[in-house]
């Protein structure tokens, strides 16, 4: 299961993906994360749920790599994961290995309101990526 939603007055990504997701779902998923990301202006946030989210087969996973290259060459700036003590070090691992092969690397939260904080507060410092 998956919910993703463009915030244009953050100008910030929202994915929370939860559960074990097959290939067809991950396709969609990506797919929607695309064009939410239209919505947004270049330099835009991502804030990636990943504390319920399981890992996914091989084939499933293909979709995530080539929509985070896609999302990159759209203009993103920062991606922070929201992990817990729960979330499998497994999807941790292979999004950050992903991020890292199409050009970025994500932060880590605890939860999707320090995730907010954090990227608030760095817009308030004049943070730049």
């Amino acid at each position: 299961m998956f919910d993703i939603r463009a915030d244009t007055s953050h100008n910030r990504l929202y994915l929370d993906i939860t559960g074990r997701v097959d290939a067809d779902e991950m396709q969609d998923a990506a797919d929607k994360t695309l064009s939410e990301a239209e919505k947004l202006q270049s330099g835009f946030d991502i804030i990636n749920d990943l504390s319920g989210f399981r890992p996914p087969s091989p084939e499933a996973a293909k979709p995530i790599k080539v929509a985070q290259g896609e999302l990159k060459e759209m203009g993103l700036n920062r991606a922070i994961r929201v992990i817990d003590g729960d979330t499998n070090q497994v999807v941790v691992n292979a999004f950050e290995r992903r991020s890292r092969d199409v050009g970025y690397n994500g932060e880590q939260a605890e939860s999707v309101d320090e995730a907010e904080r954090m990227l608030e507060e760095d817009d308030a410092s004049g943070f730049d990526v």
